[in-house]
């Protein structure tokens, strides 16, 4: 058995709470609702995990809900003059269809929506005048789960166009982005009614905020600032050499000077939707410059005072050096962060890389038929491993927790360059095998496989341990290897059997005893692999796979699972 030992940290959680965790009318939709739970956390954007705005009581009534997510699980509601988010779980609908909102999420779309954006680009301007009395971004939303899309600095002016229902929020002007600023950092410069002179929504911009290709971008600045930070490393050293050389012999030797390295201006839409990253670095990596090019102006400064050779005072030279000491720190401290947020793209044969949200991490390449291992730690309780696939190809895969690992594996299936697209998403149960399939690849390429234990941790119970997975390839195998751990042998066995036209699965009398899970409701007995899975897809509900009613699936005639075996009353597989 293959195992693999960690790279680096892990932000495969990420990913996979993405899985279980998952705009536009300004007026009411008469769609109400009441929380049923004890309370109800309401959220920033639609997500588990995000921030809470508050939390709410059973019995609330919401009757103000505007928009629902794209997966249909959260409803945008106005509550005491915010926006926010609540999970449809804990909540009974009282009116309405949720079905006629409009989809939203403020995480990517504009308030408004793209077909009306209450943000963006836009020559319009107000009647109604204001200036910031703080540093304030602008958001392309009424909410603090809207990304920025551009900067106001204390005291700069700007026209007002619109507000939300309780004039918490501004929609403003500014030098030709349209946006949403925070009424607490507003002050209003012009006479105005607010309640009267505002339009509640605001206008719509001329073109929506742009949608950035993030990562790409994102890294591909980053690499850019890393090589202009290079390339102003020799006018640095050459600099500070002529400085310390001015300092033993107290004059200039004038000659060639350095080149003055030039500011690094990140483009404004990636810097407003990666402010908290990138403004620090593109403020340091300018300071830095500045510093260099002062001490170079006061070298060529100095070379250029009128009389012979060029003397100078010690307090000048340790000024400069000092400007030059703070430069190297800077270049020192941006090459450290860079490096750290920068993928490492030399992967290895059997390695690959996954990018997403803004951070990258290597990953094992496992191949079909070999048996892996791996571990769930108290601090690591996510792992993943590539796999290659050609279109149509037909996979099984297989986890086991190893005892006394009671590990309840959560198991998806997506595509390398867009992981939350999922194939494949299922949970399986504590200390029991888990079987997958059959899954037919859309396409050839790479694929991402994430594995998970999410359980809550509690003191009976400590969720952590080894486990092993396997794949199968089964386009064209008339054969099903069925992963077993035997307690005798303390080992993994793959147990097979071969018989005329197809094979009957067995299990070792010492292998560890396993609980297999109906991969699809919708399957037939020719898609299940063994009588275990008919009698789980059964009992989970799936009555096409028993026609004659007789309580035992896939035991007519002709209605054989994989066309080659049928279920006796006992739950074993017998040849046709």
């Amino acid at each position: 058995m293959r195992k693999f030992v960690m790279r680096g940290a892990t932000f495969l959680v990420f990913i996979m709470m993405m899985m279980v965790g998952m705009r536009t009318s300004l007026a009411q939709t008469g769609i109400q609702v009441v929380v049923v739970n004890e309370f109800l956390n309401i959220r920033v954007t639609p997500a588990i995990g995000a921030e809470v705005i508050t939390s709410v009581t059973a019995g609330t009534v919401f009757d103000n809900i505007t928009a629902r997510s794209g997966d249909n699980q959260w409803l945008r509601v106005e509550y005491q003059c915010q926006e926010g988010w609540i999970n449809l779980a804990p909540v009974v609908i009282l009116q309405g269809d949720i079905n006629t909102l409009p989809t939203a999420d403020p995480r990517s779309v504009p308030f408004g929506g793209f077909e009306a954006p209450r943000s963006g680009f836009t020559t319009q301007v107000g009647m109604v005048t204001g200036q910031a009395t703080a540093g304030v971004r602008i958001r392309s939303g009424p909410s603090t789960g809207y990304p920025t899309v551009g900067n106001i600095n204390f005291n700069q002016a700007f026209t007002i166009t619109g507000r939300n229902g309780c004039a918490t929020w501004y929609q403003v002007s500014f030098e030709g982005t349209l946006g949403w600023v925070a009424a607490d950092f507003v002050q209003l410069t012009s006479p105005v009614n607010v309640e009267t002179d505002l339009a509640v929504g605001g206008i719509v911009a001329e073109s929506a905020p742009p949608q950035i290709d993030g990562d790409n971008e994102y890294f591909t600045t980053l690499r850019l600032m890393r090589d202009r930070l290079d390339l102003a490393r020799p006018s640095l050293d050459t600099i500070r050499s002529d400085w310390t050389d001015a300092a033993l012999q107290g004059r200039a030797i004038c000659q060639d000077y350095p080149a003055r390295p030039s500011d690094f201006n990140i483009p404004v839409p990636l810097l407003a939707a990666n402010f908290p990253v990138l403004n620090p670095l593109q403020t340091d990596f300018n300071t830095a410059m500045s510093r260099v090019r002062e001490a170079i102006d006061l070298f060529i400064q100095v070379c250029n005072q009128p009389g012979t050779g060029n003397p100078v005072g010690q307090a000048t030279v340790q000024g400069a050096l000092n400007i030059l000491n703070e430069a190297d720190q800077l270049f020192l401290s941006l090459r450290q962060r860079l490096n750290e947020l920068i993928p490492d793209t030399d992967v290895g044969p059997d390695e690959c890389l996954l990018i997403f949200n803004r951070k990258a991490e290597i990953l094992p390449v496992v191949q079909y038929g070999v048996i892996y291992g791996d571990d769930i730690t108290q601090r690591t309780y996510a792992r993943g491993y590539c796999f290659d696939g050609i279109q149509d190809q037909i996979i099984n895969f297989q986890v086991l927790p190893i005892p006394p690992a009671e590990l309840s594996m959560f198991v998806s299936i997506s595509p390398l360059d867009n992981p939350t697209d999922f194939l494949v998403v299922q949970q399986g149960t504590p200390g029991f095998r888990q079987t997958i399939g059959p899954v037919t690849l859309p396409t050839t390429g790479r694929y991402l496989l994430l594995l998970a234990d999410l359980q809550e941790e509690t003191e009976e119970r400590q969720s952590f341990g080894d486990y092993a997975f396997y794949f199968s390839d089964l386009t064209f195998s008339t054969t099903f290897s069925l992963l077993a751990y035997d307690e005798a042998s303390n080992s993994l066995t793959l147990t097979e059997q071969e018989s005329q036209g197809g094979f009957t699965l067995t299990q070792n009398e010492n292998a560890q005893p396993v609980q297999t899970t109906c991969p699809g409701l919708d399957f037939g007995c020719a898609e299940l692999f063994s009588c275990d899975e008919v009698s789980a897809c059964l009992a989970a509900g799936n009555f096409s796979l028993d026609i004659d009613g007789d309580g035992i699936g896939c035991n007519e005639p002709g209605n054989l699972v994989l066309n080659t075996v049928s279920c006796t009353t006992t739950g074993t597989t017998t040849n046709p």
